[in-house]
């Protein structure tokens, strides 16, 4: 399929879309269906299988716990989610943050779940697990009654779903199955008597879709048999399934051997005559079992091909002596489709008494991931880690992450690291390590109202008038005032300074500068005043802030200062990320006459809209334009 990669896994998801019409052939036409992607879909891929399910109608996903369900999350699958392991308990919160439904099997994890639930106010809706007999999670199935009762109390959980798992389901000749159905239908009689009733109500895996239709009630799970494996020989008979996986690799050498020549480690294998025997370029560290050691077969050129000897980590010897034109490079299939023959991992697992899980779950650690639709590549995933969760990551490993990206998409390391060090290390600098949350306002509306002043006539009375939104990080901030640039720009970086005023180095800063309003979401908040190497600290606070931590605010910082006439310019700074901004300067209640404006945006728009009146003008852009660090306005007259 690929000529570039020493391994690699085929995802066919024509086989996988095939598999399920088959599956729904035994399913009523109101019956939903869940489709199980826990182990990364059994190693069929998570994101690519659960969108190509949706595709399909399924409306549910099922998963082993709260980390595979945040990374279906964050990649934009909204349907429902359901964890078919209990959580921990300090799982919860992500639970409920990712909009995840958690199966209980314990009246002790219920109640933990609803304290954690109550104290998010948010009610979260969870399937019931009831054992029948698979003897592992869920409420036995004689004693749940009461348990149920007790959660269907508790005000922050909705029950929405009770389901049990069938033990033997593969195996029709066993009447365990009918003995587990019965023992839950009694158990939703039992509730049903007491006003309990649950809108989903599921028991039937894969093998049971097939073997036992009758029990597919509301919703039913599929696994194994979507991906092509057959759980038991006898479903053979029953479905056509085809592979979804295959998992191929290439000759690296072909070396010719002489008779009674012993091959690979601990000469477990002695050739027998001439044999000619390729290397290939695997081994057990890449998921192929070590017990396929003088076992297994992989198809080659269409024809099946003995391994010899032991398998070792990284290589694979297997028998070509009957292929004459074979050649290094050539394609190997050691699991899945090749041409017309087929390897099943069902049928692999039976030479060493494994489990089809087992091979899916584990094969191509070390190879690229490539899925086929229409019998043609649409996608890749990359050697090793299949998705990126940045949450992984320290900060230092991420901002090594970021900058080796943007070399690579560049093309070139000098523009990469200029990008990084000069636009980015800037912007991510302020983000405290402890809080994690990027400061940035938006909605910035300044406007900064000029008239002469009877009692410094050499001087506009400043009146200045500034609102935004932003999530608060402090629970006090600073608005600061200096008589000189350099003085000032030592505030810049300081992530709890909000507001700052250069004030002329010939005007005494007090009763110079004068606080009108400062608020926090209509709080008037509190202010002391302290003078600091010639520069006004104003420490800004209040006891409700604490509560606002980490939320979006809204800022209201009003001033009255002094600016000098001669200056015949006024500059006005973002030293935040900023997201739409409207700054508006008036001046009629002077002799300022011509204003000109010079904008300096980093940014995309570099040209913002001037709206310019008799009196006055405005620098707008649109509320969704980004406006960089280091930008800045000058109004010149």
């Amino acid at each position: 399929m690929n000529n570039e990669y020493r391994s690699w896994t085929e995802i066919n998801l024509d086989n996988y879309n095939e598999n399920l019409r088959e599956l729904k052939r035994f399913l009523s036409p109101e019956t939903k269906l869940m489709q199980i992607v826990k182990a990364d879909a059994y190693g069929h891929g998570a994101i690519e299988i659960s969108r190509e399910a949706i595709k399909n109608g399924i409306t549910y996903l099922g998963i082993a716990n709260a980390d595979e369900g945040i990374l279906l999350r964050m990649e934009g699958i909204n349907i429902p989610i359901l964890i078919l392991s209990p959580c921990l308990k300090s799982e919860f919160n992500e639970v409920i943050e990712y909009n995840l439904m958690p199966c209980i099997s314990s009246i002790s994890e219920a109640k933990a779940l609803n304290r954690i639930a109550n104290s998010h106010k948010k009610k979260v809706v969870i399937h019931i697990n009831i054992d029948t007999g698979m003897g592992r999670c869920g409420f036995l199935w004689n004693k749940a009654l009461e348990d149920i009762k007790k959660i269907s109390q508790l005000p922050y959980l909705e029950i929405e779903g009770i389901f049990s798992h069938f033990a033997m389901s593969e195996d029709v000749s066993s009447n365990f199955t009918t003995i587990q159905a019965k023992r839950y239908i009694n158990l939703l009689e039992q509730l049903e008597h007491i006003g309990i009733k649950p809108k989903i109500k599921h028991l039937a895996n894969s093998a049971a879709v097939v073997n036992f239709p009758e029990y597919q009630f509301d919703l039913v799970r599929i696994g194994l048999l979507a991906f092509g494996i057959y759980a038991n020989p006898h479903l053979k008979k029953k479905i056509n399934l085809l592979p979804v996986m295959s998992f191929k690799t290439r000759i690296n050498l072909i070396k010719q051997f002489p008779a009674n020549y012993g091959i690979s480690y601990n000469q477990t294998y002695i050739t027998k005559h001439s044999q000619k025997i390729a290397v290939i370029s695997t081994g057990y560290a890449d998921g192929y079992n070590f017990l396929l050691s003088n076992k297994g077969k992989v198809i080659i050129r269409n024809e099946f091909c003995p391994i010899l000897g032991r398998i070792t980590m990284d290589l694979v010897m297997v028998d070509v002596t009957k292929l004459a034109f074979v050649q290094i490079g050539d394609e190997v299939t050691l699991l899945g489709i090749s041409e017309n023959n087929i390897l099943r991992a069902d049928e692999i697992a039976t030479q060493y008494d494994g489990s089809s899980y087992e091979i899916l779950c584990n094969v191509g650690r070390r190879a690229h991931r490539v899925f086929i639709k229409n019998k043609e590549q649409i996608t890749t995933e990359p050697i090793s880690r299949r998705n990126f969760l940045a949450q992984d990551f320290s900060d230092t490993k991420l901002n090594k992450i970021i900058r080796a990206s943007l070399t690579q998409r560049t093309n070139s390391e000098e523009i990469g690291n200029m990008i990084f060090n000069e636009l980015l290390e800037h912007i991510l600098a302020p983000i405290k390590s402890d809080k994690k949350i990027l400061p940035y306002r938006k909605n910035f509306q300044h406007k900064i109202v000029f008239k002469d002043s009877s009692f410094k006539p050499d001087y506009f009375l400043a009146i200045s008038k500034l609102k935004y939104k932003k999530i608060l990080t402090n629970d006090s901030f600073k608005i600061v005032c200096a008589k000189s640039l350099k003085k000032l720009e030592s505030y810049f970086q300081l992530s709890d300074v909000e507001y700052r005023w250069l004030i002329d180095k010939d005007i005494e800063l007090e009763g110079a500068f004068r606080i009108d309003k400062v608020a926090i979401n209509d709080i008037a908040l509190h202010y002391e005043t302290k003078y600091k190497n010639s520069n006004m600290e104003i420490k800004c606070t209040h006891q409700d802030l604490k509560n606002l931590l980490n939320q979006e605010v809204d800022f209201t910082i009003d001033t009255t200062s002094y600016y000098p006439k001669n200056k015949h310019q006024l500059s006005i700074y973002f030293v935040e990320l900023t997201k739409g901004i409207d700054v508006e300067f008036e001046f009629s209640d002077t002799k300022i006459n011509n204003v000109e404006t010079v904008t300096i945006f980093a940014g995309r728009e570099k040209y913002p809209q001037e709206i310019k009146q008799t009196k006055g003008i405005t620098i707008r852009t649109s509320p969704e334009e980004w406006i960089l660090p280091n930008s800045g306005i000058i109004f010149v007259w």
